[in-house]
């Protein structure tokens, strides 16, 4: 929050010593990662850039969304605190919401003859399973079926799970449809 009580937003790439000075709210792979889904979150809720430390407009000055009518001016004062930070509660569980889509992952099972499946569901890790490869399943709502073993969802756990499909090239997406 700044001097005036409004919930700001911010991009950075801290070192351990900041990261416990930080409320940290999601991690990315790419800074790029996280500059989309703030700046998606912004439109979504009409945020202001200068708040969500997107723009440098000077200060006493409007940002630039306001201009294009896509911030309600919290930047000039034009908007109470309590108005702008009701928007800026449904802005962070979105942020907070690093996966979009639901999906199950596939990579290499505890042996050659089965594979591991990992369920996301509505943003959260769900849990974990295994599946004979002679089982043929390749359809992600079977797949979500054999999900049995379930932990509690932690950003720690979010963040292996983006880096390891970001980055682990032999893992396979399966994407469930909305419904």
């Amino acid at each position: 929050f700044d001097d005036e009580g409004y919930r700001c937003f911010g991009i950075a790439k801290p070192t351990a010593a900041e990261r416990k000075k930080l409320n940290i709210i999601a991690e990315y792979p790419k800074l790029s990662n996280a500059k989309s889904h703030l700046n998606r979150a912004v439109r979504n809720f009409e945020l202001c850039g200068k708040l969500c430390n997107i723009e440098n407009s000077p200060n006493g000055k409007v940002c630039f969304q306001y201009h294009l009518k896509q911030c309600q001016g919290a930047c000039g004062g034009l908007e109470s605190p309590e108005a702008y930070n009701e928007r800026t509660d449904l802005a962070l569980q979105y942020l907070k919401n690093i996966f979009e889509r639901d999906f199950v992952v596939i990579d290499e099972g505890r042996h050659k003859s089965e594979k591991a499946v990992v369920l996301v569901e509505k943003g959260e890790y769900v849990g974990f399973g295994y599946v004979d490869v002679e089982n043929g399943i390749t359809d992600p709502y079977q797949l979500k079926e054999v999900v049995s073993n379930s932990f509690e969802s932690n950003p720690e756990v979010k963040r292996i799970i983006r880096r390891f499909v970001y980055e682990k090239k032999s893992v396979q997406v399966k994407y469930l449809k909305k419904q």
